[in-house]
């Protein structure tokens, strides 16, 4: 086929902002758009490829196997076994067992559907696999098993048969894709058949070039890049993902493709020098970039700084132009003499990957090959490898309205029924265990009963599309027993701030916190929720807060009123881990105090307002900020002694510093209302 030096360019238009988004670059919040435009090149270079040779006769399955084994696999490999070193190094346990696995379906061009079940593309321990950007590659190659096959039944039936086929299927893609993006939006982010009209679309163009020029048209050439970049610069990781938001990067792509002729201002700038040497080499620069970002946020305890990641992304550019140079070009054009033919290539194509997979699923023994670690990093890790069990059972999470309470294994032992019940979301939860050993050790009741993502009131929603509608019949439930039940003493632990303000924790020194944003407002408003930022919101949420509150208290139900716990920002067990394997010593291992009091100045504000007999107020600030450390928050003082879990969750060890205020809480409320009967 006839070089066209604009799509080499627009390669360069797609994988700089692609690389610019996995470096955090915030102006690039869209520049996942980036592999909307591969798809599209790809589907038109390859159809013009397979449709020019069946129409001259001269088209083979195993001919274009051979290209696509030359074009991919001898740089991918390369990459992969560069990785190695680096994951022995410096990954974890988990992590090497997930990159061990990424290996394996890689290879076997599964990793898209491996990324799907593991997290989301836009989660933060995304950010950490090595291999996440493969998933793109997997799709290109589900398409290549498929699509040539399907144009050789094709090509039988004409020319106007086969368009009107692509463009069916195209069209079919399009809409499973839409419905996709509300109803399964993980995955169709990453499974083919949601994914197949970006590449169906680039097949359409080469059906429609396939024998006549290429019209060159300014104004909708010049729509096509203005497309493409807008979706770069105005979409971010909250835009559904495929769905008509994708028409942009998709339909720009397409006009370009089809109306950037020579002579035209867009085949003028996407064929500067520049671009078009970019483009040359952005597969392999595509494939060195998410490598070097990722063991670098590895690698550092604390989010990498812009300095380190613009060093590496000048460092992908310079591997890029030597595995361009010295792996890809060679393979390309078969100078490699001893892999000239077909099956040659392919054979070592095989036995290569599975040499791969073998190394891979060495990952996975001794639980990520654990033994290169230093016992005190193993003793870091012990903190989170074992949840606390009355965690996993009390902590529900899917809006469960008609529970059989008392729930059993949520209460203390030998207890029939609890004069006082633990309620809240996740941080709650995490203090369960503790709780239920604590009270029985004081011999006193307790009843413990928590939800995910919901601050432990019915009447609210959530941003989180997962919990948006489980935490209003949830709750309900729970007032209803408490009503009934009699009920005497509610505990109120819960993530006050982050349903007020929404924003993940970030603690000013490089530990941010892997969470989407997650806010509340009122059920009765479910259906027009307002914004993240929005002051009307904010003000109606802590209001209801304070509402709920008097609710109980009026009824003549003593509240322990729990204020926010620290949250640490950094994830507490890893990042000691981490510090061991590289000999850093980070004990006492602590956050700005100021920086907790700012986050939650609006709560501990409106919470110090409430006053009555029947309330005692606990402020966890008193007993991890400026007790151990003047100044900061205390997460661990050892590895020994680690407060936490993970980023934000007291682990036990944090949970019985906070029981001891709590239940002397419980036993003078218990005490005073005896008094005054």
């Amino acid at each position: 086929m006839q070089h066209r030096p604009e799509i080499d360019g627009l390669r360069a238009v797609a994988v700089v902002p692609v690389i610019l988004f996995h470096a955090g670059v915030g102006w690039f919040a869209g520049g996942y758009v980036g592999v909307d435009v591969f798809f599209v090149i790809s589907g038109y270079l390859i159809t013009t490829i397979i449709a020019a040779a069946q129409d001259k006769g001269t088209f083979t399955i195993l001919g274009f196997y051979e290209r696509r084994a030359r074009r991919i696999m001898p740089v991918l490999f390369t990459v992969i076994f560069c990785c190695l070193p680096f994951a022995w190094a410096w990954m974890l346990p988990a992590q090497m067992k997930s990159f061990g696995e990424s290996i394996i379906a890689v290879c076997l061009f599964l990793s898209n559907v491996l990324f799907w079940q593991e997290s989301g593309y836009f989660a933060a321990a995304a950010e950490k696999q090595p291999l996440l950007h493969t998933w793109s590659l997997a799709v290109e190659e589900q398409y290549y098993v498929v699509f040539p096959i399907l144009l050789m039944i094709l090509h039988r039936y004409g020319a106007r048969v086969r368009f009107a086929a692509v463009l069916l299927m195209a069209l079919a893609s399009f809409a499973l894709a839409v419905y996709g993006a509300v109803a399964f939006p993980n995955a169709a982010f990453y499974l083919p058949h949601t994914r197949a009209w970006e590449l169906l679309a680039g097949s359409l163009c080469a059906l429609i070039l396939l024998k006549r020029e290429q019209p060159g048209n300014d104004v909708l050439s010049l729509i096509g890049l203005a497309a493409v970049l807008a979706g770069v610069f105005l979409y971010d990781d909250g835009t559904p993902f495929p769905s008509a938001w994708t028409l942009a990067p998709v339909g720009g792509t397409a006009l370009i493709i089809l109306f950037a002729g020579p002579g035209t201002l867009v085949h003028r700038l996407l064929s500067l020098r520049l671009l078009t040497g970019i483009g040359l080499i952005s597969y392999s620069l595509y494939l060195w970039h998410q490598p070097l970002f990722a063991f670098a946020r590895i690698r550092s305890l604390t989010e990498p700084t812009p300095l380190l990641m613009a060093l590496l992304t000048v460092a992908a550019v310079l591997l890029a132009i030597l595995s361009w140079r010295f792996v890809e070009t060679p393979f390309r054009t078969g100078r490699i003499k001893a892999l000239t033919s077909g099956p040659r290539i392919l054979g070592a194509t095989g036995v290569v990957a599975v040499v791969m997979m073998v190394i891979g699923a060495a990952g996975r023994l001794d639980d990520g090959l654990s033994f290169r670690l230093p016992p005190a990093a193993l003793a870091a890790l012990e903190v989170q490898a074992h949840p606390d069990p009355a965690m996993t059972t009390c902590l529900f999470d899917k809006g469960e309205a008609t529970l059989p309470h008392p729930i059993r294994a949520c209460m203390t032992p030998n207890t029939e029924k609890s004069d006082t019940i633990l309620i809240g979301d996740s941080h709650a939860g995490a203090i369960t265990g503790e709780a239920l050993r604590a009270f029985a050790s004081a011999g006193l009741d307790l009843y413990a009963l928590s939800h995910s993502s919901c601050a432990g009131f019915s009447g609210f929603v959530v941003s989180n599309a997962k919990y948006h509608l489980r935490c209003n019949p949830f709750f309900e439930g729970v007032e209803d027993y408490i009503a009934k039940s009699g009920i005497k003493t509610v505990i109120m632990v819960s993530r006050w701030s982050l349903y007020l303000d929404g924003n993940a924790f970030d603690n000013g020194e490089g530990g941010i916190e892997a969470l989407k944003p997650t806010y509340a407002d009122l059920y009765d408003r479910r259906d027009e929720m307002g914004g993240e930022t929005d002051p009307a919101r904010k003000e109606r949420v802590l209001a209801a807060f304070l509402a709920d509150i008097h609710a109980y208290l009026n009824h003549g139900v003593n509240v322990v009123l729990v204020y926010p716990i620290p949250e640490a920002g950094w994830n507490v067990p890893d990042l000691l881990a981490r510090a061991a394997m590289t000999s850093t010593d980070v004990e006492p291992l602590g956050t700005s105090s100021d920086r907790y009091r700012a986050r939650n100045a609006a709560v501990i504000a409106a919470f110090d307002t409430l006053d009555h007999p029947r309330l005692a107020k606990i402020k966890p600030s008193a007993i991890f900020c400026d007790s151990f450390v003047q100044g900061r928050c205390i997460n661990s003082l050892s590895t020994d002694r680690i407060f936490y879990f993970d980023d934000d969750h007291l682990s036990n060890a944090g949970a019985g510093l906070l029981m001891p205020p709590i239940i002397d809480a419980v036993r003078g409320l218990t005490a005073t209302a005896s008094t005054s009967r």
